[in-house]
């Protein structure tokens, strides 16, 4: 090939992409405009960040089942900016492995927001729970060494904390991290309910099978247990207060949590 003609074939390349690069602009920029209406109408709602993270982890298992990967990668460079948007300033970390359990986070909400990581996981629920517009990444529940975190929830001053997604979503494993924010989660988002109980005689199983909805566990701590329940329902449920009568003292909905692999996709 001559020269003449390989810069002729440069140029015609770069002007191809160029035109590609445009048409990606355009269309990222469309996508900021609608993922800024979602967010108005969803600041309307008593828990927006905790609504939006866990209608986005619901989105991105929903793209993860196609063989393009290319959404998948645009969700995971355009979260971060959706969660600045929302108003979420920081992330608290906390873990029994602290540079994996970094990463982890690291990897959901990348380097916009800041992040501030404690040894202490009672501390993040405490700071949670006391300030706005920030979220927690603890070990996830069925984790040896996870520090026992949950049992936490159950004290009334963090009742207004939700358990609210996992990650990672998708994949075989289980999770390694969970996310825990401020507000009950609205009943449209989340494919599945946590709910918190006294369950001395381990009667969970028993009580929600009447119920035809199975039940798993995430860990006990003495009386206490921690289990889901592949439905969303809210705290006036008649199955929630059946079970109460049952003999489940103090149950209580806790978060929600999207189709991930291991709840039975």
């Amino acid at each position: 090939m001559s020269e003449d003609n390989h810069s002729v074939s440069l140029d015609m390349l770069v002007s191809q992409l160029q035109t590609v690069e445009h048409t990606v602009s355009e269309a990222l920029a469309k996508r900021r405009q609608i993922s800024s209406r979602l967010g108005e109408i969803l600041s309307n709602s008593a828990d927006p960040i905790a609504t939006s993270i866990l209608a986005s982890l619901d989105r991105l298992i929903h793209l993860s089942k196609d063989e393009d990967t290319t959404p998948l990668r645009i969700w995971a460079s355009a979260f971060p900016d959706d969660m600045a948007e929302r108003g979420l300033e920081k992330v608290l970390v906390s873990g029994s492995e602290p540079l994996r359990i970094w990463d982890q986070a690291r990897a959901i909400f990348g380097h916009r927001v800041h992040m501030v990581f404690d040894n202490d996981p009672r501390e993040v629920l405490t700071q949670c729970i006391e300030h706005d517009n920030c979220v927690g990444v603890l070990g996830w529940m069925t984790l040896a060494g996870s520090g026992q975190w949950w049992p936490v929830l159950n004290e009334s001053r963090y009742h207004n904390l939700s358990i609210i997604g996992a990650w990672p979503v998708t994949g075989d494993e289980t999770p390694y991290a969970a996310i825990i924010a401020k507000g009950p989660v609205s009943a449209e988002a989340g494919s599945s309910t946590i709910l918190i109980a006294h369950d001395d005689h381990h009667k969970v199983d028993k009580i929600f099978g009447e119920m035809d909805l199975k039940v798993r566990e995430f860990g006990r701590a003495r009386s206490l247990v921690l289990f889901e329940i592949p439905e969303r329902v809210t705290s006036d449920d008649p199955r929630i207060k059946a079970a109460r009568a049952s003999g489940l003292d103090g149950l209580r909905i806790v978060g929600a949590l999207p189709r991930y692999t291991q709840s039975g996709d």
